[in-house]
């Protein structure tokens, strides 16, 4: 169901606009140094980018996807181990509670048959009682969703900034360079007189090209870079909404193991903790997958 949020290439996708934002400094300054001679000729430039909010950005965003490479795996990892924890606990419940005379509550159950979950400071190597052992696995929940929101608001602050980056600087390179000539779009003079070339693109604007060579080159790279701004915004989206679904899920194993008490019958925690089956699952899918993309997210 959720294969498509887990798609190698939304990291990719992310992971190239950062190499875009890595070298996007060094063509505003070279912008920024080919506009200054144009003025000093005497022509009336029109507004140019702010080079100083794209480049703040930039650098804002190449920290944020730092951080994200550093969460993925963690989250994977604190994922598994909570699913395999939880697991092991349903499947020993059931064996205790098959062996339970009838009437038995859940609180009276003994702790020595559950494998112990271990909790910060507070752990220890025997759980004393069985509500702490739940409570300790409500507590390594709490924990893992607190790494989901962390990766979904560092997507998130990425992605509030792809539109504003993009839109403000594949814009101004379809501007006209001045008011006083024609009406074509900067980036085929900067390309058509050799001076600027574009961050990732494969262009050296000291090789040999015709004019028209080089016109078209201009043509090409803005439309490379308007695809990239159109899959940095879905994979920004798409992980995201990975992110809520897997938060949803964890909140929903949170909430079945809370709804259980010392006096809940066996046969009630049965049932409710038989509804943790689907959860668990799609958790443990959704972190195999982090595990597995962690390798390949390196800067």
């Amino acid at each position: 169901m959720f294969d498509f949020l887990l798609d190698e290439k939304n990291f990719a996708s992310l992971k190239e606009y950062i190499d875009f934002l890595n070298g996007l400094p060094d063509a505003l300054t070279e912008i920024e140094q080919f506009s200054d001679i144009f003025r000093r000729s005497g022509h009336l430039l029109l507004t140019p980018p702010d080079g100083q909010a794209l480049t703040r950005a930039a650098t804002a965003n190449k920290n944020n996807w730092t951080a994200i490479v550093g969460v993925v795996p963690s989250l994977g990892a604190m994922g598994r181990q909570l699913v395999g924890q939880t697991s092991i606990f349903v499947r020993e419940f059931e064996q205790v509670a098959r062996e339970a005379p009838n009437r038995q509550l859940l609180g009276n159950l003994d702790p020595s048959r559950f494998t112990p979950v271990n909790f910060g400071p507070m752990g220890s190597n025997r759980t004393t009682d069985l509500m702490q052992l739940l409570g300790n696995l409500v507590l390594r929940l709490d924990e893992c969703a607190r790494a989901v929101a962390r990766l979904k608001a560092l997507v998130v602050e990425v992605s509030q900034t792809i539109h504003s980056i993009f839109v403000r600087f594949i814009d101004s390179l379809t501007l006209r360079l001045c008011a006083c000539h024609g009406p074509d779009p900067k980036i085929e003079i900067y390309y058509a007189l050799g001076r600027i070339r574009l961050p990732t693109m494969q262009f050296d604007p000291n090789a040999y090209y015709s004019q028209k060579q080089r016109r078209a080159k201009a043509r090409e790279h803005l439309e490379v870079l308007r695809g990239l701004y159109a899959r940095s915004i879905s994979a920004g989206n798409n992980i995201a909404d990975l992110c809520h679904r897997m938060g949803y899920f964890l909140e929903q194993v949170k909430a079945e193991l809370q709804a259980n008490d010392r006096q809940q019958s066996l046969r009630r925690a049965q049932s409710s903790f038989a509804q943790l089956a689907y959860p668990l699952q799609e958790l443990e899918g959704m972190a195999r997958a982090l595990v597995a993309l962690s390798y390949r997210l390196e800067p």
